[in-house]
């Protein structure tokens, strides 16, 4: 299963800044003042200056610079002229997808230097922005602006999409105004690049390179997206997960949906600081998306009105760029819980294809902070016109019809990520087996068979995990059709699986072609309830935790269900998609390969890090340890992680424990490495 939503993410200008009218002042001042930077009225002759931040060096040899202010404070300088650029990563582990990504995307030049993978190039414009270093001082400045050249920089470096150096800056300075920040823009070069070096949580370097979008769709022509090209911690190991520094702990969420595209949200979120007073929070949301209709893409729009505090007081926040900062009265302390109320609306809500269902999916609709930030309970109540039926996760505390609603109400009681809530054109069955509520609920049409079908698979795949796995996490679990081929996804408690599963054998050819496989899909998304969810990955870099341990338990079902011949096939697929991606990228960096003119490439290479060489790993560790000894490790590894963030550092430790055998240089070599162990 990959969180990736049936909409491209987008996002739209920024809605207006808003404050209470009490609320402390700075967050939105902040945020103006470096939204609206500009260059000094004079400027200065430089040469053979040199700029230098962590493992970043620009060298200007020549050119004009000027003085760049927020405000009237001084934050940086602007450069006119020519240099180059030399950035050093000094972790071997990203190395391998730094060169590939590089030589196959970009003009970059690349060299493996005693201190670790340099990336080289020129620039012609540099925007050099360092928080608490003082700016160099400039000499024989003189009448002669930059002002033309600077504000064409801007005009094009803000036509990224994503984060922006407002926000960054925003949230430095109030939420930790002691701690290193940097942000540099490279532009006239073989590429146009971005450094970040982030100091206020989990310390990092990122460089990344500017493109424009793939897609050809006219709505996009004029955006700009970056991808990393390299992220490097300056204070952890990039093996270990990354520390919150708050904890999205319970959510309280009400959906109020119209007939049409509208809909409201109100979503209170407790939320606990971890290592220190905070009074600047930080989450990714929405404020529009793109969708499909008839030849082009579409925008809504999503709008943030307001944000209280639990005793109602409205507070000062910045809703753009897919990001909000919300600012409190008072600094929080560590450990002591906030409410934070959200007032949300909008025309967000969008029927794929023109179907008769829409769904809130794994993106951030509603404000979520990092992914290893969220470790919340969950209540929700979702309120649709009818004749929609609305589907939410956990255990359901009422359904009812409500005037011309229809209302469903459900709470989680264990900690999750990724809520979801779906409604349309459904019918549903439910069936309670071994003490798990399954619901199916086709679309559009009643199918009685498949509902009775998918149930029986549903029962029997639970069963067969239940032996090695555990109990199953959650007392009900919504089987829901989506009108589309070819995928499924597993928030908690819920499937989402396309139309083939409900006619496996029939239809059109289309359905024939992605009912192939219907069985594994089925069983990989139901092990997502345990690795995904009950054993949490804390980060991208630790996916595997989810899809390839999901996919292996999916291919022991398979084994059991259909024989040795079968679970053979599956490891033969596993090793030939292994051997055509180990090469590029080790594991953890699967979604860092980017390929600019071959997405299909670029798509098989992450299949074949995270669908088929993880998976692969987990069978040569099966054949070594035998079924028993590795049985008995992933139950007894879901039963200590239950509930909690799981890391590969763990599993091999896990594994030493349970054998007295280090398996550290197995996972260095083949996960955090290029390595494939031999069959």
């Amino acid at each position: 299963m990959r969180f990736s939503g049936l909409l491209l993410a987008g996002v739209l200008a920024a809605t207006p800044l808003a404050a209470g009218e009490s609320a402390p002042p700075g967050l939105v001042a902040t945020v103006g003042r470096f939204q609206k930077l500009r260059v000094d009225d004079q400027s200065a002759a430089v040469s053979n200056l040199r700029l230098a931040h962590e493992h970043l060096v620009c060298q200007v040899s020549a050119g004009r610079a000027s003085y760049v202010k927020a405000g009237d404070e001084i934050v940086g300088l602007f450069v006119e002229g020519s240099g180059t650029v030399e950035y050093v990563s000094a972790d071997p582990i990203e190395a391998p997808v730094i060169v590939y990504v590089a030589k196959k995307s970009t003009s970059l030049s690349t060299a493996r230097t005693d201190a670790g993978t340099a990336v080289r190039d020129r620039f012609t414009k540099l925007l050099w922005l360092a928080s608490g270093d003082k700016a160099p001082e400039l000499t024989g400045l003189e009448a002669r602006p930059l002002t033309a050249s600077f504000d064409a920089h801007r005009e094009k470096f803000s036509k990224k999409r994503g984060r922006t150096l407002a926000v960054d800056f925003a949230s430095q300075r109030l939420a930790a105004p002691g701690a290193p920040f940097a942000w540099v823009e490279m532009g006239g070069g073989s590429e146009d690049l971005i450094y970040e070096a982030e100091g206020v949580a989990n310390p990092s370097e990122r460089l990344s390179f500017l493109h424009g979008s793939a897609s050809g769709e006219s709505s996009l022509k004029d955006m700009l997206f970056s991808t990393t090209l390299s992220h490097q911690p300056t204070d952890r190991d990039p093996r270990d997960p990354p520390k919150p520094r708050v904890v999205l702990t319970d959510v309280d969420l009400e959906v109020k949906a119209s007939a049409g595209e509208d809909v409201s949200l109100t979503v209170v979120e407790t939320l606990v600081p971890q290592r220190e007073a905070l009074g600047v929070f930080r989450f990714a949301l929405e404020n529009g998306i793109y969708t499909t209709f008839g030849a082009h893409l579409s925008a809504r729009r999503e709008h943030l009105r307001q944000v209280t505090d639990e005793g109602g007081r409205p507070l000062a926040f910045y809703h753009g760029d897919g990001e909000v900062l919300v600012q409190t009265r008072e600094p929080v302390a560590a450990n002591q819980p906030v409410k934070l109320k959200f007032e949300i609306d909008g025309n967000f809500l969008v029927r794929p294809g023109g179907s008769n269902y829409w769904e809130l999916g794994v993106r951030p609709w509603f404000p979520q902070p990092e992914t290893w930030e969220q470790f919340y309970t969950l209540h929700a109540v979702v309120r649709v016109k009818k004749p929609f039926v609305p589907f939410a996760q956990g255990r359901t505390i009422r359904r009812a019809e409500e005037g011309d609603e229809n209302v469903v109400e459900t709470r989680i009681e264990n900690p999750i990520q990724f809520a979801v809530v779906l409604a349309g054109d459904y019918s549903y069955k439910e069936e309670v087996r071994d003490g798990v509520t399954i619901r199916v609920a086709t679309y559009a049409l009643k199918n009685d068979r498949a509902v009775k079908q998918l149930t029986d698979l549903a029962a029997a795949i639970i069963g067969f995990y239940r032996e090695f796995l555990g109990p199953f996490p959650f007392p009900e679990f919504n089987i829901l059709e989506i009108d589309s081929y070819g995928f499924g996804q597993a928030p908690a408690g819920v499937m989402f699986i396309t139309k083939e599963a409900f006619n496996p054998t029939g239809g059109t050819e289309e359905n024939q072609l992605y009912s192939g496989g219907v069985n594994e899909r089925f069983a990989h998304e139901i092990a997502h309830q345990y690795w995904g969810h009950v054993v949490k990955a804390p980060s991208d870099e630790e996916d595997w935790l989810s899809e390839s341990f999901a996919e292996y338990c999916a291919a022991l079902f398979m084994k059991a269900a259909r024989g040795e011949s079968t679970y053979k096939m599956i490891v033969g697929h596993w090793k030939a998609g292994a051997s055509f991606a180990a090469d590029k990228a080790p594991i953890p960096l699967a979604d860092r390969v980017y390929l600019a003119s071959d997405a299909r490439s670029q798509y098989f290479i992450r299949t074949g890090l995270l669908y088929d060489k993880g998976p692969f790993l987990l069978y040569a560790l099966n054949r070594e340890l035998g079924d028993e000894t590795f049985l008995t490790f992933l139950k007894s590894y879901q039963k200590s992680f239950r509930w909690k963030f799981g890391s590969t550092k763990t599993i091999a430790s896990f594994l030493q424990f349970l054998t007295k055998k280090d398996y550290g240089p197995f996972f260095e070599q083949n996960y955090w490495g290029l390595g494939m162990p031999k069959e």
